[in-house]
């Protein structure tokens, strides 16, 4: 059993990054961990600490996501993850609550970190496209949201990304397992 899982869903690598930011900064006192992109999950790593990242499609997460938040039992489980249209509290809030519907409840939830993520130049392109057959002001919402976006995540998302490490690790109690 691995003590600290990282697994991660990322469509333009920011959330790849923030997966791998989790998994340098766990420190190795804290026991073994691994790494894993969900395309290649085969099911059979089972872990006492979770970091599960994904990106935000519609407010939540992907199937395959789903299905890995879904299988884990007793286990200590935080969510991260990066948006590119979205940066408040209250959505990230939303995001939370949509994803851990999925979690069992013979797990403890440690937590959640969401943070901004640039978007592809295409996303955009298809915004300015949309300018004069749908609400403008809704595409200049929309503009804004990317250009915010588009340095994220940042120094200051990794800093986060480190506090939300630290405390996911003060609130996980150790989880004992009967051998196999």
């Amino acid at each position: 059993m691995i003590t600290n899982l990282v697994v991660y869903s990322s469509e333009t690598g920011n959330t790849k990054l923030l997966a791998e930011e989790i998994y340098y900064y766990l420190p190795d006192s804290t026991g073994t961990k691994d790494i894993v992109n969900i395309r290649s999950w085969n099911g059979t790593l089972f872990a006492e600490n979770y970091f599960i990242g994904f990106w935000i499609n519609r407010g939540s997460c992907s199937l395959e996501i789903i299905d890995l938040i879904s299988s884990i039992k007793e286990s200590n489980v935080a969510f991260f993850g990066t948006c590119g249209l979205g940066s408040t509290d209250d959505y990230y809030k939303r995001i939370e609550q949509n994803t851990k519907v999925w979690l069992p409840d013979s797990n403890t939830f440690l937590g959640s970190y969401f943070c901004q993520g640039r978007m592809p130049m295409e996303i955009r392109d298809r915004y300015e496209a949309c300018r004069g057959k749908c609400d403008d002001a809704k595409i200049d919402h929309m503009l804004e949201c990317f250009d915010s976006a588009y340095n994220h995540p940042d120094s200051q998302d990794i800093y986060r990304t480190h506090q939300f490490v630290d405390n996911c690790l003060k609130k996980a109690p150790k989880k004992e397992f009967a051998p196999v």
